[in-house]
């Protein structure tokens, strides 16, 4: 089912009643939620905007436009309350965040970068819990006179990955302004974040998703956990801590690839997720299991510019029964991931609900492995009233499924990210997969008429031969986006 068109949905939205004080949670809050109180873990599901900002900063203009775009987005200054059965969200009148000021220009310079992860670090445990009054924290930590790190940690009910360079663009807009004394340039917006959840909740707006709930109870009934060989027994509840392997497959096989699947019909994404599928079903013995991967989720032009939680996650339900060659299953992933992505606007938290599955706290329901491909992660600097702002990169964060693998096309190559649930894996089985998933794909763009079992042979073959380095990719700039 299509979605409606960006004028009706508009219309549909409106504004709320202004006299509605307790705001249901939208479908994808309700999963967060369900998330954070199911699974007790190390940590929470925590985004961050960092920022390095190198330059003459005014200080009090940029806190200024913290506290503009916090006032701005109803999401940044919303709090919960009721219990963990019927939680409902409230939304603060004004903007009571607070700009902690810190300082590490005492310590040698080469020491200040990691002084300042740790004190930002230690300052995220403050947003664990959802029920407490604030969600949302900042800091500003003072390397050096030129130079400045600002971060904005938030808990993922209330943004995305998309908000983030939102609320990126806004703060620039918004401290500009307050330099120069002129307008800010950001248009007003249509909605806020609550009219969104109030209108997802009424009759009309669930009747639009049935059609595509039933593809959904169809495409994923039955389908059974994937069991990846671990180094440790699995906890009898899920943890969060997480580690990362890095890589970079040479351009010249990446360039292969992509002429692979424009030659069938494919996009990138579409191959190098066929050939992680090909890699889990060889390391897990199956033939039939669940890949998830992440969507911005905004269809809709009403939220386009609106910070929230509208990242969805859909299904991508793998068949490598028969032994398909690699062309045959790059075409039977093509066909999953359309359908897939014509049915992405219902809430894979419904979806969950519909399944009706066992609950089981040792893993994430549906799938246990999500693939993410970019379409960039370089260090982007931006030049802004004298300034050069860049990402700051806070370290990995928090993992809830057993492995993340995120994939973008640099300048040197596809670069792969692996991070992987520590109490699972050990580092040594999680570079060997990510020297595995080379092999596969080099493999499988030499022999795409090979089949799967063919291309595990030859790809076991080619170990000793293979060269690809372990580089460290562009460094990861967001807080966890999934």
């Amino acid at each position: 089912m299509q979605s409606p068109t960006d004028a009706g949905i508009g219309a549909q939205f409106g504004r709320r009643d202004p006299d509605l004080v307790e705001l249901p949670l939208s479908a994808l809050q309700q999963r967060i939620w369900f998330l954070c109180t199911s699974y007790s873990g190390d940590a929470s599901p925590i985004i961050y905007v960092a920022l390095r900002i190198r330059g003459p900063l005014v200080v009090d203009a940029w806190l200024r436009a913290v506290r503009a775009v916090v006032d701005r987005h109803e999401s940044l200054r919303t709090r919960f309350v009721g219990t963990v059965e019927d939680p409902a969200q409230v939304v603060t009148p004004t903007s009571d965040v607070e700009v902690e000021l810190l300082d590490v220009s005492d310590a040698p310079e080469p020491e200040r970068p990691q002084r300042a992860r740790e004190l930002i670090a230690a300052r995220k445990n403050v947003l664990l819990d959802m029920t407490k009054d604030r969600l949302v924290g900042s800091c500003l930590v003072r390397l050096a006179d030129d130079d400045h790190v600002w971060c904005l940690t938030m808990h993922h009910i209330i943004s995305d990955a998309t908000s983030i360079d939102i609320i990126e663009h806004e703060m620039r807009a918004f401290y500009l302004a307050f330099v120069t004394g002129t307008e800010p340039a950001v248009p007003e917006l249509p909605v806020q974040y609550g009219d969104f959840a109030v209108w997802q909740q009424t009759e009309a707006a669930r009747a639009e998703q049935e059609e595509d709930l039933l593809f959904w109870r169809e495409q994923l009934a039955g389908v059974p956990p994937l069991e990846l060989p671990t180094d440790a027994p699995r906890p009898a509840e899920k943890g969060t801590r997480g580690a990362e392997v890095r890589r970079r497959v040479d351009p010249e096989l990446a360039q292969r690839l992509e002429q692979l699947a424009e030659t069938e019909r494919c996009t990138p994404f579409m191959a190098v997720l066929t050939v992680l599928e090909a890699l889990l079903g060889s390391c897990s013995g199956q033939d039939d299991f669940c890949i998830g991967t992440p969507l911005a989720g905004r269809t809709q032009l009403a939220v386009e510019r609106l910070v929230g939680l509208f990242a969805n996650t859909v299904a991508i339900r793998a068949d490598l029964s028969g032994d398909p060659t690699f062309r045959e299953l790059l075409a039977r992933t093509r066909g999953t991931a359309i359908d897939a992505l014509d049915c992405q606007d219902v809430p894979f938290g419904r979806i969950v609900a519909e399944l009706d599955l066992p609950a089981d706290r040792s893993r994430t329901q549906v799938f246990q492995v999500i693939f993410v491909m970019r379409t960039q992660f370089d260090i982007q600097q931006v030049e802004l009233s004298g300034l050069t702002i860049e990402p700051f990169h806070l370290g990995s964060p928090p993992i809830i499924h057993d492995l993340v693998v995120d994939a973008w096309r640099g300048p040197t190559g596809l670069y792969l990210l692996f991070r992987y649930d520590s109490a699972l894996f050990e580092q040594g089985t999680a570079e060997a997969m990510a020297r595995r998933f080379e092999r596969l794909l080099r493999a499988a763009v030499d022999n795409p008429q090979a089949r799967l079992s063919e291309l595990a042979t030859l790809s076991e073959a080619e170990e000793p031969a293979a060269r690809s380095e372990a580089e460290e990719p562009a460094a990861v700039s967001q807080g966890n986006a999934h």
